[in-house]
């Protein structure tokens, strides 16, 4: 037992000391008054002795003596002393006896618990420290008294001190086994500590370890994350490239990108605008995808419009976060929190916006490189087709007028032909002949016929243009209409309508108003022609029909024209 320990038991033991030592004073005066062959000399002796153990141990637990583990070992072993003596002494009394060797034990015991017993040999001689005064005691009074009553006492004496020594090495060993089997068991609780202190370092290094792997892990798939949108771009981006490579179709590369990058991005939105006439275009371009609903048409409707506030500010490039409501106002009911746009131009001229959208916030803060890089293989795109559309426009464009010439209709009108025989549709054919024309070169000159030639043409392509057909300059002042899937009762206003837009210009030159008037054939598949290949001579003949006729007309063909 630790020194604290003791301390702690041997001040707690001063209350049962103090109730001890009232019991025993209120034992003793009651035998003294209530027996009268109880000797006076005797209570005095023995209150004396009961009064001094109180008085020494109150002085020492109020003064904090008892703080020191060898004041209280000397001061219980002289307590000891005391009761040994006065039991020998008052032998001849055996009124108090029992009361004694009670308080006696009481003391012995205290005493010992201040010692450090952990061998017999040590407990044996801590009972003979106690127990030999009183036997040196006891063996002078008999031998100097004869009494008989002494002679009890040392065998008395005698076998209480062999019973304590017996006792005491026997309760030691007890106490030693049973030491040693706390030992072991404290040995063995403290291997199991160490153990589980083992495993919870092991299980702390484990979390640790865990928690690392986590975060590698979480490092590992936004890595494979990253590698594999990286490797979707650049797939994306060689397909774009390899499509670009083999075509040249503006619409159908832009239907590739946007396809590519809602693919790609999981974007809300992505539009495309270019405007008329930059790959030779005569209307504007718009593809638009989407997965948002009522959107379509609104990017459609205002897409233009901010392509022209931004080259007009200057504004090349956007990105809208917070201000997106005030920016884009037709997206204020939209769930759409991140936008980027970018005036699309080749060569310093701007020719587009490029327009991309998400419910996603802060969508664009980051790399934009992908978006770039498909934005420039989008201007090649653009930039190849415009340079092979003016190529092209030299070998299919009449030189004077600039609308197609017969060996591009040809080309054409085979076309249109194989797609309506595919869907088993219609087709209308207008050949017209402007009137008088040798006069107009000879009164005027030829170069008044030019602009005659090209005034005509150009009314005629934008006429027939609005209803999907084309027109050519077939011969010197000659000129073909076509009207695919256009049956004849609907082809007939829309030619009426073009013959009124002729008839009704006025060319300008120098100091001359020059009019003009046609001569109009019109035919059409299958109701009257019903073989595509004589539609353009069922039309020349009802052309030459009108103008044998008194020209400035429209003959329209019946089936019944005939022409050697």
């Amino acid at each position: 037992m630790d020194t604290k320990s003791v301390i702690e038991i041997q001040k707690k033991g001063i209350f049962m000391h103090r109730l001890v030592y009232v019991i025993f004073i209120l034992q003793r005066l009651l035998l003294q008054f209530e027996m009268k062959d109880v000797s006076v000399r005797n209570t005095v002796c023995i209150l004396s002795f009961i009064v001094l153990c109180e008085a020494v141990e109150e002085i020492f637990f109020y003064a904090n003596y008892f703080n020191n583990i060898m004041v209280i070992r000397a001061v219980r072993y002289g307590q000891c002393l005391l009761a040994t003596m006065v039991l020998v002494f008052l032998q001849i009394s055996d009124d108090s006896e029992v009361m004694i060797i009670a308080l006696l034990i009481m003391l012995m015991v205290d005493f010992f618990l201040t010692m450090d017993i952990t061998e017999r040999g040590r407990a044996v001689f801590y009972v003979m420290c106690i127990g030999m005064p009183m036997l040196i005691v006891v063996f002078v009074k008999v031998a100097i008294h004869s009494s008989g009553q002494w002679m009890f006492l040392f065998f008395d004496i005698l076998m209480l001190m062999l019973v304590l020594v017996t006792e005491a090495a026997l309760f030691v060993e007890y106490v030693i086994k049973k030491d040693e089997i706390i030992l072991k068991q404290r040995h063995e609780l403290t291997q199991i500590v160490e153990k589980n202190e083992s495993i919870l370092n092991m299980q702390e290094k484990l979390q640790k370890t865990n928690s690392q792997l986590n975060l590698q892990k979480i490092d590992l798939q936004n890595a494979n994350s990253k590698i594999k949108e990286a490797n979707e771009e650049m797939v994306a981006q060689a397909e774009i490239m390899h499509y670009i490579a083999s075509s040249l179709e503006v619409p159908k590369i832009s239907n590739q990108i946007t396809d590519a990058l809602m693919q790609v991005k999981k974007l809300g939105f992505c539009a495309v605008y270019i405007k008329e006439n930059v790959y030779l275009n005569k209307h504007a371009n718009y593809v638009i995808k989407t997965n948002i609903g009522q959107l379509q048409g609104r990017i459609k409707e205002w897409m233009e419009d901010i392509y022209l506030e931004m080259v007009a500010a200057g504004k090349m490039e956007m990105v809208c976060e917070e201000s997106l409501k005030h920016e884009i106002p037709f997206l204020k009911d939209i769930n759409v929190n991140s936008v980027y746009m970018k005036v699309l131009g080749i060569d310093e001229e701007n020719y587009g916006l490029f327009m991309i959208g998400d419910q996603r916030r802060n969508l664009f803060n980051t790399d934009m490189s992908f978006y770039n890089a498909i934005i420039a293989q989008y201007d090649i795109a653009i930039k190849n087709a415009k340079i092979y559309n003016e190529m092209q426009q030299v070998a299919r464009k009449d030189g004077l007028t600039g609308i197609n010439n017969r060996i591009y209709f040809s080309e054409l009108f085979k076309n249109a032909v194989e797609r309506i025989q595919q869907k088993k549709g219609c087709m209308s054919v207008a050949l017209f002949d402007i009137d008088k024309f040798k006069s107009v070169n000879d009164t005027y000159g030829h170069l008044a016929g030019d602009e005659v030639i090209k005034r005509i043409a150009h009314v005629a392509e934008q006429c027939i243009d609005k209803y999907n057909g084309f027109v050519c300059r077939y011969g010197g002042e000659e000129f073909v209409a076509v009207l695919p899937g256009r049956k004849l009762e609907i082809a007939q206003p829309i030619i009426d309508e073009l013959f009124e837009d002729i008839c009704s210009q006025v060319v300008h030159y120098n100091e001359w108003d020059i009019t003009m008037s046609v001569s109009i054939g019109l035919t059409a598949y299958p109701e009257v022609c019903k073989n595509t290949d004589e539609l353009l001579k069922r039309a020349d003949w009802c052309m030459y029909y009108a103008k044998e006729h008194g020209r400035h007309q429209i003959k329209v063909d019946d089936g019944s024209i005939q022409r050697d």
